[in-house]
């Protein structure tokens, strides 16, 4: 019975964390930097829950990646020769 308590307390607050985590993440992450992109190629503001900002959001992260990849591939982990 008090297994059966605490596991339930656990699933709780484990959900809770997740949903905060995913969030921000989301949030944060991927829609602050869509907005901002979003927002210097239209004439009016974009909505912030929209496709345009998520989609901008995510092209920047894909570009950010690209780019630190490629950084590296040029200058990182060739040795010391």
């Amino acid at each position: 019975m008090i297994e059966d308590i605490v596991g339930g307390i656990f699933k709780i607050l484990g959900r809770f964390i997740g949903q905060i985590f995913i969030e921000v993440i989301f949030e944060l992450l991927l829609k602050g930097p869509g907005y901002f992109i979003s927002k210097q190629f239209t004439k009016r503001d974009p909505d912030p829950d929209g496709f345009a900002v998520v989609l901008s959001g995510f092209v920047f992260w894909l570009i950010i990646g690209a780019t630190a990849y490629g950084v590296y591939s040029n200058f990182g982990g060739g040795g010391n020769a």
